[in-house]
């Protein structure tokens, strides 16, 4: 998080261009950061356009658009121009505020918002569960936590701090993946959940969105001490 102070309405915009096989991240950045008494406040927003630029073939297995002869079998899937990279959120949002009360306490609290992104497995966009074969989405939801923190200086030397990440303990997920999986929607183990078609001496597969939590609601409790001369 950057929290130098410029004058008020003073924006900065940076465009973004990576390449990487097969794809590109194009985009812009922008930020504002200000000041007025005792209260400092910024925002900072990316758009990222990551994309495919060439037709690619991929594994998709756990994909319900795969080429397989049947569902839940093995196939691949086409990419296309233009189809999005997958874990790239499009939109990443940032807002903070810090505000001083008096010369020895502030206080601080910022909002992050992330917009959806495709699971990795989904690099098509056109995984559509059927609630048989294939569960889950297909993709990483998007999301916004809030944190807070406070800081006490009693002398110029120590600092005392209390910091609360993900204040409402809302629930929500940093990544997804396309696989397949032993366990049905309601969560109970089955070692066969098919008994056919089988093709090639191969029954069809169960598969999922595999979801990679973010972290829940966490305090953090600290001192700091500064030897030689107080600043």
């Amino acid at each position: 998080m950057e929290r130098r102070s410029v004058p008020c309405g003073e924006p900065r915009r940076h465009p973004v261009r990576r390449r990487q096989p097969g794809g590109i991240r194009q985009g812009i950045e922008a930020g504002l950061n200000g000041r007025t008494g005792p209260l400092t406040f910024g925002a900072n927003y990316t758009y990222l356009d990551a994309t495919y630029r060439s037709a690619e073939v991929l594994n998709g297995s756990s994909n319900s658009s795969n080429d397989a002869p049947a569902p839940g079998f093995d196939g691949n899937i086409i990419v296309r121009p233009g189809d999005r990279l997958p874990q790239v959120p499009r939109n990443i949002a940032k807002l903070f505020a810090e505000l001083a009360i008096g010369p020895r306490l502030t206080l601080d609290a910022d909002l992050q918002a992330v917009s959806r992104s495709e699971a990795r497995g989904n690099e098509n966009g056109s995984h559509q569960p059927d609630g048989v074969y294939y569960l889950g989405r297909g993709a990483s939801p998007g999301y916004a936590i809030v944190n807070m923190g406070a800081a006490y200086k009693p002398n110029p030397r120590l600092r005392l701090f209390v910091q609360v990440d993900n204040v409402f303990d809302t629930r929500y997920n940093t990544g997804a993946q396309l696989a397949s999986t032993g366990f049905d929607g309601r969560g109970q183990f089955v070692s066969r959940p098919f008994a056919g078609p089988v093709i090639d001496g191969e029954r069809p597969r169960l598969s999922s969105t595999f979801l990679a939590p973010g972290a829940e609601r966490t305090i953090r409790v600290g001192v700091r001490y500064t030897f030689g001369p107080g600043r």
